[in-house]
């Protein structure tokens, strides 16, 4: 079978990255959707093809690197939740006291689930928020049932709705240095879950993970989406649910992909008000920063080399994420790989690593 050569066997699911937006943007604006699918599936086929020689950088992934891109992940998704908390970006009520009331709802409902509630009900408390949230938003008149009204019961995703792709060697590098650099991203966030699940993740593990986003972001420019990635979010899920079956991950498969099929069900996640959503999630990516600050608990700060890792990566992502107009002047490709804090932080997070600890760089993570 093929197990053995692809998934890493751990209870993550994949999401499309933020990272290839600009340069898909870019590529589509320039050369046309055709190409940008056709860059989408080259690069893909060349991550699966240079992934046994990308595991073999496990080394320079320390506790010290992984521990801070986890953090800064956690810290960078936070300013995602707020941004819902508020209604949205753009919203008109926008920060109303009632938008900051039901996000308090939800919020109250997660903690008080996992405070009283025992077993199945404690593990979905964020379900819990999420699903009673909606009804209290419903009471107040923040949610719009025509999107379910209008959505049709069954439709069909057709592979190349935008035609057959064409290759560009550009657009093509352009987008496999995109995949380069979220496979860095993926690999942190593999390891910081194998810490969740108490699951040592070894040089192998990682290869196939790689394998099984490169396969996957195939078929996404087969079927007209976007390249993937295991999604950070993950990790929040996990230490608040305390969910770690693999099985569970599988349903949640199957599910989803109903939902593609079926839009009349999928339309029941769209009419989830902006508030609810960001009361669930800044909870779920506040856990991602802390499940970072855990894994750095192990690192021997006593090393100026480690305390400066972790500034100068925090420093640098926190700093790009907080101010993004930073980067206005600088050419319009850096801009767009660079502009996400989590991209910037790990990539200092390497190098610095493997400058300031060269020759001690662990073996083991």
């Amino acid at each position: 079978g093929i197990g053995p050569y692809i998934g890493i066997k751990l209870p993550a699911i994949l999401g499309c990255t933020f990272a290839a937006v600009g340069p898909l943007i870019i590529i589509g604006k320039n050369l046309g959707m055709q190409t940008a699918y056709g860059s989408i599936i080259a690069a893909a086929i060349i991550v699966l093809i240079i992934a046994p020689l990308y595991g073999k950088i496990l080394r320079f992934f320390p506790t010290v690197v992984t521990g801070t891109v986890v953090t800064m992940i956690g810290l960078s998704l936070v300013n995602v939740g707020v941004t819902s908390i508020g209604g949205g970006s753009g919203a008109k009520d926008f920060g109303s006291i009632e938008n900051l009331l039901l996000a308090a709802f939800v919020m109250i409902v997660i903690l008080l689930s996992n405070k009283f509630l025992k077993g199945f009900f404690q593990a979905i408390s964020v379900l819990n928020g999420i699903v009673l949230g909606t009804i209290v938003a419903a009471f107040m008149g923040k949610v719009d049932f025509s999107l379910i009204q209008n959505a049709k019961w069954i439709s069909f995703i057709h592979p190349f709705n935008f035609g057959f792709p064409k290759f560009d060697l550009g657009s093509i590098f352009m987008m496999t240095f995109v995949m380069l650099v979220v496979m860095i991203e993926s690999t942190a966030t593999f390891l910081g879950i194998g810490r969740v699940c108490e699951k040592e993740i070894t040089q192998k593990d990682i290869v196939r993970g790689i394998r099984a986003e490169g396969i996957a972001t195939i078929l996404g420019g087969i079927f007209n989406s976007f390249p993937y990635t295991t999604f950070n979010q993950n990790l929040g899920l996990l230490a608040l649910s305390k969910v770690k079956s693999r099985f569970v991950v599988v349903a949640s498969g199957i599910i989803l992909v109903s939902l593609g099929l079926i839009p009349k069900f999928a339309a029941l996640a769209t009419i989830i008000p902006q508030p609810v959503i960001g009361g669930a999630t800044t909870i779920m990516f506040a856990m991602v920063a802390v499940a970072g600050i855990q894994m750095l608990s192990k690192v021997d700060f006593n090393k100026n080399s480690n305390m400066l890792v972790v500034a100068c990566s925090i420093g640098v992502g926190l700093g790009i994420t907080v101010v993004p107009n930073i980067l206005d002047n600088t050419p319009t490709i850096f801009k767009e790989i660079f502009g996400s804090g989590i991209v910037s932080a790990s990539i200092v997070a390497v190098l610095l690593n493997a400058f300031l600890n060269y020759g001690n760089i662990e073996k083991n993570v």
